[in-house]
């Protein structure tokens, strides 16, 4: 029982990683030991099905419980202080790259590349990207996108470094998310947002299958030019979130208090980023 509890509480972790925008629930959950068994039970799943589901469902759970009762608490923070809290989002970000720089064995010149097709690639997602958001319908067209929406949440969950809720704010659909993920805890919104969740947790399972075996492999055969790609990917969330947030409106009381909690998320984040 006291195993099952603490798999609970780490799980409720990660999933407190997945609701706030920078912190990456993935790198959380390698700083608390279980990623590797998380990523092995799901690419070898039926070799051990009774073990794999326990271990897997019981970390589920927690990160329900805190996604559920989580998204809340953010959806009031973004609302009444944002660019203190955005930057705060931000330091936690920071505080992510670098765990990763040092995760990198060979610091092969040729592994800058691949850094910067990362960062070229995340900023002209955001230049092309809508400034609308995504508003969903009950139409086939809007289960698609969040089936597609499902997807990219699951493969950003499952890749250490890259946090779902930055590229959802570069897409538009981080609304959409924290609202979808805060009707957990109403049993009528649940209802009314069913087909939503269907197709979300339709596209999150097949996202956590494909991305879980391609991460095993990635890993095994590739681990620096991952973590550079990762590295590039994180550099690029900073400069789009950072854009974002100064092109709000804000005081600089907002200011001064925001860069105080930047350091506070910089510290957590390193804190977190080590295995």
């Amino acid at each position: 029982m006291k195993k099952e509890c603490s798999l609970v509480l780490k799980g409720m972790l990660i999933g407190l990683g997945k609701v706030i925008p920078g912190i990456s629930g993935s790198l959380i959950a390698v700083s608390l030991g279980v990623y590797e068994r998380a990523i092995d039970a799901i690419s070898h799943f039926f070799k051990n099905i009774k073990e794999n589901i326990v271990f897997l469902g019981t970390l589920a759970f927690g990160l329900i419980l805190s996604i559920a009762f989580g998204s809340k608490i953010v959806i009031y923070l973004l609302e009444f202080c944002y660019v203190p809290t955005m930057l705060l989002f931000i330091g936690f970000i920071a505080g992510v790259f670098p765990s990763l720089y040092q995760k990198i064995q060979n610091h092969d010149k040729t592994l800058i590349a691949f850094f910067f097709l990362a960062v070229f690639g995340v900023l002209c997602l955001n230049y092309f990207s809508s400034n609308s958001n995504f508003y969903p319908q009950k139409s086939m067209e809007s289960y698609i996108t969040i089936l597609g929406i499902g997807f990219l949440d699951a493969a950003t969950m499952v890749i250490p470094g890259i946090s779902g809720t930055a590229i959802f704010m570069i897409l538009g659909c981080y609304s959409f998310a924290l609202n979808l993920f805060g009707s957990l805890s109403n049993l009528q919104e649940i209802y009314s947002n069913l087909p939503y969740f269907i197709f979300f947790g339709l596209g999150l399972m097949l996202g956590v299958i494909f991305v879980s075996k391609l991460m095993y492999y990635c890993f095994q055969n590739y681990k620096n030019i991952t973590y550079a790609f990762i590295m590039g990917f994180t550099i690029s969330s900073i400069i789009v979130l950072l854009q974002k947030v100064f092109a709000s409106s804000y005081t600089l009381l907002d200011l001064v208090i925001g860069i105080f909690l930047a350091m506070i998320g910089y510290r957590f984040s390193i804190k977190f980023g080590g295995d």
